[in-house]
């Protein structure tokens, strides 16, 4: 290797020129060759590290694209990073906040912003150390709003594999960090209240991220349960982000062709699948970004809220129009897998309105047999949305909890009449109570 940084310490002195092994300047001399100009570059470099001027040194750094050197073969991963880091250390010597920040974004741009063609071993380490170059810079961050930005381009920058969800906690740091628990954990950690903006960039790219490692899926042929498992996972994982870029759109004046993508793409997720993701999609409908789909798609819009509140006699009367019915093949949905998702939610919506259901009411909601209805109350309590058990000797369906699609003043007010009963026999109790002790009394 002809320049090696194995022996450069990672953490330089407090001051500005680290006399103890000229850190500051021999790094200089490791970047100086990836510049147009090498000795005009390490003169000005020198002049701003001897006038303890940081803030002149990174811009120097950076107007001369002199990071892009570490990327080349004669640096492994660690020495990239070690000789990084110690750049990055300059930031806190800057001594003004507003050119710090600007600065930081700065240099993780210079770095982001490097172009790696092919998709070569060669390749695959150069946009490693990309990543990891810029995870250094996010780790010695402590601003919420900067780390906001740096993750996003973490995520850019990374490779599908370290992204994908479904496996083991530990496998890939990057990939536990997108967990939605987690990532949320992560940003009431980091602190001050960070704006919609920001947010909604890191989410869009958490999603771009999620499209990457389904494409990289689509190509392993084998159909095994492991990789059907990540599958799903990267699909869930993908549409609980979208439904958070949508999130942040709080107001009509704030949609743009953006929102309406990512709410068209929200709602063919939630139609595909309606049951996994059930409480996260329950307000769907209520964003202002899908409201707006009443204009523009129409057809979509109508078919979602089936979904969301409908039965399954709604969805065949939808199926039933013909300016309708062409919404399936013009969003890719699978018309029977609609159907049964639908007799499924039918049965929920059934299970929430009765605690005791004939096994001859739900064969007829449901367009079923007779023989059918078990099969059927045994997939909804499978699917997590309800709790029931059977009577097969009277043929009901006796319902213990249910989840309830949607909440309106009709639901308030059943809630109501619940309560009220309720405060009915508890007082009874009590007064049977007492009554029972001052007989004991006498």
């Amino acid at each position: 290797m002809a320049t090696s940084l194995s022996q450069t310490p990672p953490h330089p002195s407090s001051t500005l020129v680290n006399i103890s092994d000229d850190a500051d300047l021999r790094l200089i001399r490791v970047l100086a060759p990836a510049t147009s100009s090498p000795s005009n570059f390490e003169t000005e470099c020198t002049t701003a590290i001897q006038g303890g001027d940081a803030a002149k040194l990174l811009r120097s750094v950076i107007s001369n694209g002199a990071v892009a050197g570490l990327l080349e073969d004669e640096f492994s991963l660690d020495e990239a990073v070690s000789a990084f880091s110690l750049l990055t250390v300059y930031l806190d010597r800057v001594g003004d906040a507003s050119v710090e920040k600007e600065l930081c974004a700065a240099l993780a741009e210079s770095v982001g912003k490097i172009e790696v063609a092919g998709d070569d071993e060669t390749a695959l380490v150069k946009r490693e150390k990309q990543s990891a170059m810029i995870a250094a810079l996010f780790n010695l961050r402590s601003d919420a709003v900067e780390k906001v930005r740096l993750l996003a381009q973490i995520i850019d920058l990374a490779d599908a594999t370290a992204l994908i969800q479904g496996q083991d906690r530990g496998v890939s740091p990057l990939a536990d960090m997108l967990d939605v628990a987690t990532l949320k954990a992560s940003l009431a950690l980091w602190g001050s209240e960070i704006p919609d903006e920001e947010l909604r960039a890191l989410y869009q790219a958490i999603v771009r991220g999620m499209d990457r490692v389904l494409a990289l899926l689509s190509k392993d042929a084998s159909g095994d349960k492991t990789k059907l498992k990540k599958v799903k996972a990267a699909n869930e994982c993908k549409q609980k982000y979208v439904l958070f870029v949508l999130a942040t759109y709080t107001e009509e004046s704030q949609l743009d062709s953006t929102s309406a993508k990512y709410a068209e793409e929200a709602s063919i997720g939630a139609i595909r699948d309606p049951i996994n993701l059930f409480s996260s999609q329950r307000q769907l409908t209520s964003l202002p970004a899908v409201v707006a789909l009443q204009k523009s798609k129409p057809a979509l819009h109508d078919l979602l809220k089936i979904f969301m509140d409908g039965k399954l006699q709604d969805y065949r009367d939808f199926t039933s129009m013909p300016d309708k019915n062409s919404v399936f093949a013009t969003f890719n949905l699978d018309e029977s897998e609609c159907a049964k998702n639908m007799c499924l939610l039918s049965l929920v919506s059934l299970a929430a309105e009765h605690e005791e259901i004939p096994y001859s009411v739900i064969a007829s909601t449901l367009e079923i047999k007779d023989e059918e209805v078990e099969q059927w109350v045994i997939t909804g309590v499978s699917s997590g949305l309800m709790e029931a058990k059977m009577d097969q000797l009277r043929k009901v369906v006796l319902v213990e909890r249910c989840v309830v699609r949607q909440f309106g003043t009709n639901e308030w007010a059943a809630l109501k009449v619940r309560l009220d009963a309720w405060k009915t026999n508890v007082r009874g109790v009590l007064d049977a109570l007492k009554n029972s002790g001052n007989l004991s009394v006498q």
